[in-house]
């Protein structure tokens, strides 16, 4: 089931779309059948291209571990992408409904297509859902990153942070956990290679997205959540970006008819641009395991 809010569609959400509302079947040609557009758990030796799916679902079963979402009642899957987490936390672990948010609509459509009965999408933001009762879990898989406007001042962000962790806690039962996958940056050293190419993710991919600051979102949440784990992980991210490239390399005349070259061109250069920020530690992938305080 799939429910779309009304109401004026402001620049950020526009930004997001840009992104986001290529068509379905090109990002299942570069992200492969688990449609899962994240970093992966690689085991040591496993193969970056043929591990990719296994690596994700491997994610999303941690994922859920963390949150002790299996064979809960209700779960909050918030930027749900394209619905890999609330499909997985629905068949394979035995939730009894999933509700993902998105602000696609072609995910929406991709989603409503899976039939699976146990998920409700709404087109919708975090700020404007409206819960039914309490969730027992929750989850933020790489989609934090889009929440805050890039030209608001620190204070500012950090007050708009805090208005998305007092959501989650109403959205929450009581001591009712929530995993946050997100990059962070503190600082890059800055050559003209680096400052190029995050003009570049401004203007051509994100544009007014912010990629937060770790304290902006201690700072976000504190009396609100236990952080009851934090752990960096960049390199799941940037090996995702590699075996993503990869599997566009291999099928990139496929993809260029979908899209066209300019589109291909530029996914093929954010991929590239994330992956070496990444690894040379520009930037961070913290999962983040927080707990409901009452």
């Amino acid at each position: 089931m799939t429910q779309v809010a009304t109401g004026p569609v402001n620049p950020e959400i526009e930004a997001i779309r840009h992104h986001y509302e290529v068509s379905n079947e090109f990002y299942r040609l570069l992200l492969g059948p688990t449609m899962m557009y994240s970093g992966g758990y690689w085991q040591e030796g496993e193969d970056l291209y043929e591990g990719l799916d296994r690596a994700q679902e491997r994610k999303l079963d941690a994922f859920v571990e963390l949150t002790d979402a299996a064979n809960a009642s209700r779960v909050l899957d918030i930027g749900c992408g394209w619905g890999t987490m609330a499909d997985r936390v629905t068949t394979v672990h035995g939730a009894e409904q999933a509700v993902g948010l998105t602000l696609s609509r072609t995910q929406a459509d991709y989603i409503a297509g899976i039939g699976n009965p146990k998920i409700e999408t709404r087109v919708e933001s975090w700020a404007d859902h409206e819960a039914v009762g309490a969730y027992d879990a929750a989850f933020c898989i790489n989609a934090l990153e889009h929440f805050v406007h890039s030209s608001l001042p620190p204070r500012e962000r950090t007050r708009q942070f805090r208005t998305f962790f007092k959501q989650c806690h109403t959205f929450l039962r009581p001591e009712g956990r929530m995993v946050l996958h997100t990059m962070t940056v503190e600082q890059p050293k800055l050559d003209r290679q680096v400052i190029d190419d995050l003009k570049f993710l401004q203007r051509e991919e994100f544009e007014g997205c912010h990629i937060p600051h770790l304290h902006e979102l201690a700072l976000a949440a504190e009396g609100l959540f236990e952080v009851v784990e934090i752990r960096n992980e960049p390199f799941s991210f940037s090996r995702a970006c590699r075996a993503w490239l990869q599997r566009l390399a291999e099928r990139r005349d496929e993809a260029v008819a979908m899209e066209g070259e300019a589109v291909v061109q530029r996914f093929e250069r954010y991929l590239d641009i994330f992956a070496y920020l990444l690894e040379d530690k520009h930037f961070n992938n913290f999962r983040v395991t927080l707990a409901r305080r009452d």
